[in-house]
């Protein structure tokens, strides 16, 4: 992708002189989209100001770098533009995909006092490009000025010799500035949220790039996203009708694009096509969703992460088109208003009992997931599977669950672990007890309570742990 200014970098004429032409182009921007089936790229024209003096003989050439020319769509010309009277000729050497060579073949002199050539101007004009070789990559195309005399001595050579003539420009693309951040609420039975209880947004905003060359025309979108949206079936027959997704699923713009929305059999994607009513004006889309609230029979909103695959169609010279401007691209999440504390020691073995403890002292039981890190062994956390339990309301012995599985997942039956707790209850509702006896000396470690009361509040549980390490 970056082919074309590598290109133009590297084909740069260096300075062997203290003279230098100064090469001038009015630049312009080319749409990839927009230019494919093009018969070829038209050139602007390539100013060069002198600041050498040339005469019969001599040569320039203009070399392009990030594309090639289209030779036999092009019909080379290079105008001499001096003062005082002055004027040259210049004749066509050769003309390839690569460079244009022009020599210097007549002079006449309009003051007699020589021909000056310093300060007037050659033009380049009559260039074109070809298609394929221009919209290959997005980049600039540059042409390259050089000259010499007719024994072979560079003239009129430096950086200031290459100007840039196009941009090849992506003139459609697309992004999910503001992705779905739902919190699920479980203190009121997971069926709406903690903050706008009822609706949570994604926006999705194609984009369109400037292009003065080939300009597409954009006429719509088409947006795929991709989630669990089985809480929107209300009447339980595995299916979203139509009017399920109108009452859960909305997308607005702020033109004049309208919008047909569709779910598939499986209730995992909802396709949104947008279409453009003329203005050929580029927008963002949102997609709302409104779930039923709290309330007998309403369904219960999944935790997800969401993602969107957006299109973008168009007009061309050749057409209707469409271009992929987005896969798989992350739209957000939702997730539950739960808790998390880390234990950050717990000795276990034969001779090591684990005491954990967790108080739930809300109305909502939650599931419970757990992390672990086994000291000497891992500089990161390894997930179980699977949740290891359900945490209902008041107190409830976790340690032949979470230890057991921990054993299980490392395959090991002795050690020392860092544990981290997630659990879908809220954190105001939620301590855990952590402490553990070594059986052969009737002692027993504190850890530390977590939770309601302080995560991690037992800066002594090192010190009590101590004699054990």
């Amino acid at each position: 992708m970056f082919k074309k200014s590598l290109l133009a970098t590297a084909l740069m004429v260096a300075a062997f002189n203290s003279s230098a032409g100064v090469n001038t182009i009015a630049g312009v921007n080319v749409s990839q989209e927009g230019s494919v089936g093009a018969a070829n790229i038209t050139v602007p024209n390539s100013v060069v100001t002198l600041a050498a003096e040339y005469t019969v003989g001599d040569t320039v050439t203009f070399t392009v770098s990030g594309a090639s020319f289209d030779t036999a769509g092009s019909t080379p010309v290079l105008t001499a533009a001096l003062g005082g009277g002055d004027t040259a000729t210049t004749g066509l050497l050769s003309s390839t995909a690569s460079a244009v060579t022009f020599r210097i073949t007549a002079q006449t002199d309009g003051a007699a006092n020589g021909v000056i050539y310093t300060g007037g101007t050659f033009t380049l004009s009559g260039m074109k490009l070809t298609t394929a070789s221009t919209i290959d990559a997005v980049g600039d195309i540059s042409l390259a000025y050089s000259a010499s005399t007719s024994t072979g001595i560079a003239i009129d050579s430096a950086s200031t010799n290459t100007a840039v003539a196009a941009t090849v420009v992506a003139q459609y693309s697309s992004a999910v500035p503001t992705p779905a951040d739902g919190i699920i609420d479980v203190n009121n039975a997971r069926q709406q949220f903690t903050v706008g209880p009822l609706t949570d947004t994604v926006v999705i905003t194609p984009a369109e790039a400037v292009a003065a060359v080939n300009d597409a025309t954009y006429t719509g979108a088409t947006h795929v996203i991709h989630g669990d949206f089985s809480w929107m079936d209300t009447d339980a027959d595995s299916a979203v009708s139509g009017a399920e997704l109108t009452a859960a699923f909305g997308m607005a713009g702020a033109g004049d694009d309208t919008f047909a929305n569709t779910i598939n059999a499986t209730m995992d994607e909802i396709t949104v096509v947008a279409t453009d009513a003329g203005a050929n004006a580029v927008e963002a889309h949102t997609a709302t969703f409104t779930n039923a609230g709290v309330g007998s029979g309403n369904a219960v909103l999944p935790t997800q992460t969401f993602t969107v695959d957006t299109s973008v169609a168009y007009t061309n010279v050749t057409g209707a088109a469409t271009k992929v401007t987005g896969t798989g691209v992350s739209a957000g999440s939702w997730t539950l208003n739960g808790s998390k504390v880390t234990i950050p020691y717990m000795p276990f073995g034969d001779d090591t009992a684990v005491i954990l403890r967790g108080t739930n002292t809300g109305t909502q039981s939650g599931a419970m997931a757990v992390r672990y890190m086994l000291e000497g062994v891992d500089t990161t956390w390894n997930a179980l599977s699977a949740d290891v339990t359900t945490l209902a309301p008041g107190v409830s012995n976790l340690t032949a669950l979470v230890m057991d599985a921990i054993k299980a997942d490392a395959g090991v039956t002795k050690g020392k672990v860092a544990i981290e707790i997630t659990t879908n209850v809220p954190a105001s509702a939620l301590t855990f007890y952590a402490a553990y006896k070594v059986k052969s000396e009737l002692d027993r470690g504190f850890v530390g309570t977590f939770g309601a009361l302080g995560n991690l509040k037992k800066s002594e549980a090192a010190a009590a742990v101590a004699g054990h390490l």
